[in-house]
Parts: structure tokens; C-alpha cells; sequence
């Protein structure tokens, strides 16, 4: 019976894979003027809990550097041919892996009729940052995934053009690859991607002033011209920031087309730890003839395809220089996902308790609207700002933004806004994570909640310089006082209990006086004179001029406050060099003795210390008061070495 009802559940399951994998075919049905209606049956889609309803976006690349996302698109080929047909899907508030690429080939018998093309409603709005070149994306980037980026020309003048592109992939500011490169499919326009050779491809002496815009789906307000003389340290600085530079010939543009390539990109696993940041993509167009342009693609990293997000603008920030007020930035994505558009859009955002609201200023947005204090009293098609003690409250008042699931709206991206904002930190922060979110009311509908941003500072070293004095306390203390230098290395203030190294290096020098009296007369027998003499009393006195490095291998510290931290681990010292001088005085008995030697009589005698020896370990505790996470302190350190010697540390130190 059991192996009955196992066949069964098997078959039942072969037949669901079988169904699934033929409902996921691209359907195409060409009529007689070369026109082809494509479409597909994805799988269903699973709700995230919580989240809005779930719902898939579509890339279809028509395979002749034309493209569309409609979800059922019709497109015409104008030459004869065989086309292979690329179906890029992905899931949106879907709890489930992104289908895979769908292709379909399609062959053309016969040119279509002049005049019938008609651009798709994707490929009319894609340049909406400057008219001219643009870089676009399906998804954001999701780790272990791909993504596809798609490069746009357009040609506005009267004659062909034709010109350079330069593709610049993975920032220097992440340690990890961000980005590897998968297909280029570059069609006609374009020669295929080549790795950039500064030695041939130099593009930085321009001879006209550089465009310089930036988008992140929908494109923002940001645009800028840069003259020729700076142009080109501008560019070569940028260059500078990447990792991976491509670059590809662009062929000749008629006038008034426009032409399209796509790269498909594999986002490496290893960006799952930077999930909150986001990633820039650049792009360079330098054309024979015309402006050239360069184009910023800030790309959001995200855990799972949801298009309502806030994120931190620059990856992960040095603690160091944001300890100076240095503003932060922030971007909240949002997208209407309802059947009808929405009117009113607020965005209550909650900023984690080290931000300050106070310093809030308003960078660029999208719809873009002009505030409403700068209006009549009616508050129709513009902003607010709200500030609160945790946050603020930013309301786009008599907007229309479409929704996705609207009829006749096929630009995705006009269903699309942002809002970006620069705040500065309050006066004390610490070197830990710190978590900012927002909530998105489209019109009375209930909120949709946005991930956390988090924003996390780099791993940094922080090299601390120390100098004092030590003291032995006992009447056993071997070790000579001195002065001792010293540097260290530990992690940038941290507020977690942490290890630290530190090396010294110690010169000393310790003068040691004795008399001892004798009951019974001593002698002492003198070479020269070849002869005996008593004493009834013995001076000695040695001076000791040693140079010693110590060692603190590993050092558990903890910061109580900014201002106090206590510390212990064990030393380890050595003698590297010094040399020891002693003198013995005897005080002789008198003697009825012409050629008997002064009276007292001295020996003397020195001894150099062998390099590297005399190891030994001691412990010690340490209490630090100042700015003992960044900047000056003092402290104090008790080295214990047995009830009868032990040793003080008094010093002063600098935290870099």
C-alpha cells in the first residue's frame, strides 16, 4: 500500500513539474505584416506575509536590440531573420525563488512594411534622465541572483553618430565583487564588451563639456554640466573608484533611432553582508561628434524583490570622519501597486535615535513637486515636510501616481517614486549598527512597511601611541624605573568588549648602593702586589643602563563609558641591550707595610647584557580616563610580579 501511494505521489508530482515547465513557455503568434504577439503563464506567486499582493514584472529583450515590459507585448521586425527572444521575469512581494530566463526563437520571412515599427511604451520612456544615454535594471540586486542592465542611446541630431562606451562595474569602497559579468548581447549597435586598457582606450581628454545625470528607477532630478578642463580629472577620478572597467565601440546611429544593448549580471552571494547598501553603476558615453555623457545607476541591494525600500546612500561608513558631522543619505523607494492611481502619498519615516530630525534636508524626489508652503492654501501637487522627535513625516499632497495593476500602464516606472534626504548624526554616536525604516500610506490604505536601513561602519584599525613612566614598588624589584614608549592597535572605538596588542620599548637605568660590615676580618688578595691584605668593611655599587621591549600579545579591554576603560592581560619583556658597571670598595686593615695599596682599596668591573634574554610574563590590570575611545587620555597600570615587587605604568596616550 505504500509503495502504491508513493508511485501515485510521484506521478502527481512529475505532471505538476511537466505542467509548470509548459505553462512557462513563450507563446508567440505572427500574422502577415510581422507582427508578434508574445505571452506566457508564469507559475502562481506566493504572498509574503504581511506584504502587499504579489505580482510579476516582465523584460522581454525581442532579440534585434528592441525590447518591451509589457506583460503580453506585440512588436514587429522590421528585416527578415531568425531572432532568439529573451523573457526576463521577476517575482514581486513573492515568497519564492525568481523564474528563470524563458527563450523562444522566432523566424521573420520577409522585412516588414516601411513605417509599420512601433517602439514600445518602455522604449519611448527610457530616457528620461538626459535624452541621450541612460542605464537601466529589471530588479534590483538580489545576492546569488542576476540582475539585467540595460544601455540606451538615442540619437537627436541630424546626421549618424557614432562613438566609445565604457561600462564601470564594482566599487572599490566594497571589498567583496559586487558584480560578474554574464552575456553581453549587444546586436548591431554595439562592438562586444571588452576589458578597458588605459594604455588605448584613454577617454579623458575631452574636447566639450561633460553631462553628468543619475537614476534609480524612476531617474532622478540630479543633472549637471561639467566643463571640458575639469571633465577630464572628473572622469579619471571616477574610473579611479572601480574595480572592473569594460568598454565597447558604439556604431553608427542613424538619425532620430535609438539603440539598446543588454548585460546580463550574476550578483555574487557575498553582498548578502551589505543588504542595506547601495550599489553605483556607471556608464560613459563619449560620441564622435556631440556632448558626451556619464550616467550613475544607484542599484539598491535587497534580500528579497520588494520595490518598497529604504536604504543608506554610500555603503558602509568610516566612524572616524562621520564623528565630524559629516551628513548621511538616505533613498525610500516606493511603488503604487493598486488598480487605480494614488492621489496622496505619505511617507512616516523613523530614524534611529543617533539621527537627528532637526537636520533633515530634502535632496530630490520623484513625482517632483514644488513645496506647499510656496503655494496658495490649497495643498495640490506638492510637499510637506513634518519633523518629529524620531523622525519625520514627508506627505506628497495632489500627485497622480499610477498604479501597476491600472489599465493601459505599461512604463512600470511611472509607478514608481522615491524621496531622498540627507540628516546629520547627533553630537555622540557609537561605533555600532543603527536601524532607520519607514511606513508608506498610498492615499487611506493601510501602510506598507519598509525594511530596516541599516547603517554599519567599517571595519577599521585604530593605532594608539602611549609614553610614561614606570616605577618599581618592593625591595625585590630587579627591573630598573624608567621611561617607556609604546604603540598599540585595536579596533576602532568599540563598544564591545575587544582585544588590543600593544609593543614598548623601555630605557632604564637603576643604580643599586650597599655596605656590609664584616664581624671577622676579611682578606683580599691584591695581583699586583702579590699579597694578601684584610678588610674589616665592604662598599658596593652597581648601576644597571638596560633598553627592554614588552610585549602585550593580546589585551581585553572594555570601554564602561566615553570616558572610562579598563583593561587586562600579561606582559612579556625582554632585555635587548645594556650593559651592567659595578664597584667594590674595601676598606683595608692598617698595616706596617711600605707598598701596601691605598686605603680604601676599589675593584671595578662591567658586563654587558646578552641581546634578547632574561624573558619573563607578568599581569597586570589597567584603568584608562579621558576620551579613551577617540582621542587623549591617561592611565594607569599595576604589573604584578610576586607580594615583595611589583610595578607601576603611569602614562599618557592617543587613540587615532
Amino acid at each position: 500500500m505504500r509503495y502504491i501511494i508513493a508511485t501515485l505521489l510521484y506521478i502527481a508530482l512529475c505532471r505538476s513539474a511537466i505542467a509548470q515547465q509548459a505553462d512557462s513557455t513563450i507563446i508567440a503568434n505572427m500574422d502577415s505584416t510581422n507582427k508578434v504577439s508574445f505571452s506566457i503563464a508564469l507559475p502562481p506567486l506566493t504572498q509574503i506575509p504581511g506584504a502587499p499582493e504579489p505580482f510579476y514584472t516582465y523584460l522581454w529583450d525581442f532579440g534585434d536590440g528592441h525590447f518591451s515590459t509589457a506583460e503580453s507585448p506585440e512588436h514587429i521586425y522590421a528585416k527578415e531573420g531568425v531572432y532568439d527572444v529573451y523573457l526576463y521575469a521577476v517575482n514581486n512581494y513573492d515568497d519564492g525563488k525568481k523564474p528563470q530566463r524563458k527563450k523562444q526563437r522566432v523566424e521573420v520571412k520577409k522585412p516588414a512594411p516601411p513605417g509599420s515599427f512601433i517602439a514600445s511604451a518602455a522604449e519611448r520612456d527610457f530616457f528620461k534622465a538626459n535624452g541621450i544615454f541612460e542605464l537601466k535594471y529589471n530588479c534590483m540586486a538580489k545576492p546569488d541572483d542576476t540582475m539585467v542592465l540595460i544601455a540606451g542611446w538615442r540619437n537627436t541630431g541630424p546626421e549618424p553618430v557614432k562613438g566609445r562606451f565604457y561600462l564601470l562595474l564594482n566599487e572599490k569602497q566594497f571589498e567583496q565583487t559586487c558584480f560578474d559579468t554574464s552575456e553581453f548581447r549587444s546586436y548591431d549597435y554595439t562592438s562586444p564588451l571588452m576589458a578597458y586598457n588605459k594604455d588605448t582606450d584613454f577617454p579623458f581628454a575631452l574636447q566639450s563639456a561633460l553631462l553628468v545625470t543619475e537614476s534609480g528607477s524612476p531617474a532622478s532630478n540630479f543633472s549637471k554640466t561639467v566643463e571640458a578642463v575639469e571633465a577630464s580629472s572628473l572622469l579619471s577620478s571616477t574610473f579611479s573608484l572601480y574595480k572592473s572597467v569594460f568598454t565597447a565601440d558604439v556604431r553608427n546611429i542613424d538619425a532620430g533611432q535609438t539603440a539598446f544593448s543588454f548585460l546580463q549580471l550574476y550578483v555574487t552571494p557575498d553582498m548578502l553582508k551589505d543588504t542595506n547598501a547601495t550599489l553605483t553603476i556607471t556608464g560613459v558615453y563619449v560620441p564622435e561628434k556631440g556632448q558626451p555623457v556619464m550616467h550613475k545607476l544607484n542599484i539598491p541591494v535587497v534580500n528579497s524583490h520588494d520595490p518598497n525600500k529604504m536604504n543608506i546612500k554610500g555603503g558602509r561608513i568610516s566612524y572616524r570622519f562621520l564623528k565630524k558631522y559629516k551628513p548621511l543619505h538616505y533613498k525610500v523607494r516606493f511603488q503604487n501597486n493598486g488598480k487605480g492611481p494614488a492621489r496622496k502619498i505619505a511617507l512616516d519615516i523613523d530614524l534611529a535615535p543617533v539621527l537627528n530630525p532637526e537636520t533633515i534636508q530634502i535632496t530630490d524626489m520623484s513625482p517632483f513637486c514644488p513645496p506647499c508652503d510656496s503655494l496658495a492654501a490649497v495643498k495640490r501637487g506638492c510637499w510637506e515636510l513634518q519633523k518629529k522627535e524620531n523622525g519625520a513625516i514627508f506627505t506628497f499632497h495632489g500627485i497622480y501616481l499610477p498604479g501597476t495593476n491600472q489599465k493601459g500602464v505599461e512604463d512600470k516606472d511611472s509607478t514608481k517614486g522615491f524621496l531622498e534626504f540627507s540628516v546629520v548624526t547627533r553630537k555622540k554616536l557609537e561605533n555600532k549598527p543603527f536601524k532607520s525604516r519607514t511606513a508608506i500610506y498610498f492615499d487611506k490604505n493601510e501602510p506598507v512597511i519598509t525594511n530596516y536601513a541599516t547603517g554599519r561602519f567599517k571595519k577599521s584599525p585604530s593605532p594608539i601611541f602611549m609614553a610614561g613612566y614606570e616605577k618599581a614598588f618592593g625591595n625585590d624589584a630587579k627591573v630598573s624605573d624608567g621611561i617607556v614608549t609604546g604603540i598599540g592597535i585595536a579596533p576602532l572605538a568599540p563598544y564591545l568588549p575587544y582585544f588590543q596588542t600593544e609593543l614598548y620599548y623601555k630605557a632604564a637605568v637603576r643604580t643599586t648602593t650597599t655596605r656590609i660590615s664584616v664581624q671577622e676580618e676579611g682578606s683580599i688578595f691584591i695581583d699586583s702586589l702579590m699579597k694578601r691584605f684584610g678588610y674589616d668593611r665592604i662598599d658596593s655599587l652597581q648601576t644597571t643602563k638596560i633598553s627592554q621591549i614588552k610585549l602585550i600579545p593580546l589585551q581585553l579591554r572594555y570601554n564602561i563609558n566615553d570616558y572610562i576603560s579598563i583593561g587586562a592581560g600579561a606582559v612579556v619583556t625582554a632585555d635587548i641591550a645594556g650593559e651592567i658597571e659595578g664597584s667594590k670598595t674595601y676598606h683595608l686593615l692598617v698595616v706596617n707595610d711600605p707598598n701596601a695599596p691605598r686605603n680604601p682599596y676599589t675593584l671595578f668591573n662591567k658586563e654587558r647584557i646578552k641581546a634578547f634574554s632574561n624573558w619573563r610574563a607578568r599581569p597586570f590590570f589597567d584603568l584608562q580616563l579621558g576620551k579613551v575611545k577617540l582621542g587623549p587620555h591617561i592611565g594607569f597600570r599595576y604589573y604584578y610580579n610576586g607580594k615583595n615587587s611589583s610595578f607601576g605604568y603611569f602614562y599618557a596616550g592617543w587613540r587615532l
